[in-house]
Formats: C-alpha cells, structure tokens, sequence
C-alpha cells in the first residue's frame, strides 16, 4: 500500500488515520457515557467531534487542492492525464 507513495501521502494518510481511530472513539465514549448515564448531556461532545471533522476535512481538501496546482504548474500549464503531461 505505501511501497510507491510519496512521504507525504504517507503521513498524510497515517495521519488521517490516527485523528479517524481517536474521533472514533471519541464517539463511541460519548454514546457509551449517554446509554449509560441518560441525563448526560452531550452536546459539548458532539460539538466538539462536528469542529474537529469540520476542520481536518478542510484541511485535507486544501492540502489535495495544493498539491493538485502544484502538480498543474510543475507541469508548465500543460493539461495532466494519469501522471503524464499532454
């Protein structure tokens, strides 16, 4: 999976594997603190989960948006097809 990736896509995706497990279990606390506390509130939590998602996608979309211009410009403007310029 990583034999032909770049250190960054590396770190990347270990990355976005990381803050994945830990929100995930973020969740999965909260909805175990609620199924056995019911009053619990949750709000705070849930909030807490929509901010980080909100911004760890954002920042993804920016980095793959980054590379893409960059890519596009390495290429001297010319139109990139599956790696190869046109």
């Amino acid at each position: 999976m990583f034999k032909n990736r770049s250190t960054i896509d590396v770190v990347v995706i270990m990355m976005t594997l990381i803050i994945g497990m830990v929100l995930l279990l973020t969740l999965l606390g909260i909805i175990v603190g609620k199924l056995s506390h019911p009053g619990m509130d949750v709000s705070r939590g849930a909030e807490a989960l929509t901010n980080v998602t909100t911004t760890i996608v954002g920042a993804l979309v920016g980095f793959i948006g980054g590379r893409a211009t960059g890519r596009w410009e390495g290429a001297n403007g010319k139109e990139l097809t599956n790696g190869k310029t046109n």
